[in-house]
């Protein structure tokens, strides 16, 4: 008999940027709403349950709109019991936050807006991550 296979294909429409800013979570994102004009506020944690009754726990927090929506990640999940330390996306584990920007608007300036979280005084490094390349992308599904 023969075995069918469901391939599943994601499309990550989305801009994906990399901080390192040590400060916590809702300290970047007053930031992020003063000097962005944002209106982050924090969502439920992101739960990524795994087969060996491991999850991880990842805070967030969220801006939608009309056109756009704005999602500022912790790629450290938050330590619940002290096992281990686990990433969202382990291959930027350099990286202390993401900011997922989904965008719709034809006026939208990616350039001007990694140019302007560079501009924060807690950011010391912003990079844009190519999605393609990432492992574990599959941990930006939610």
């Amino acid at each position: 008999m023969a075995k069918n296979k469901l391939q599943v294909i994601y499309d990550f429409d989305f801009l994906l940027l990399a901080l390192n800013a040590n400060v916590k979570p809702y300290k970047l994102a007053w930031c992020l709403n003063k000097d962005l004009k944002l209106n982050l506020v924090k969502a439920e944690n992101i739960e990524i349950g795994f087969n060996e009754q491991k999850s991880l726990s990842i805070q967030n927090f969220l801006d939608r709109s009309e056109f756009q929506t704005v999602r500022l990640i912790r790629n450290r999940a938050e330590d619940t019991d002290g096992a281990y330390n686990a990433y969202l996306l382990p291959e930027l584990k350099n990286f202390d936050y993401l900011v997922l920007l989904e965008n719709e608007s034809s006026t939208f300036d990616e350039n001007t807006f990694i140019s302007e979280v560079k501009r924060i005084p807690f950011v010391q490094f912003t990079t844009k991550i190519d999605i393609q390349s990432l492992k574990s992308k599959d941990n930006l599904i939610f």
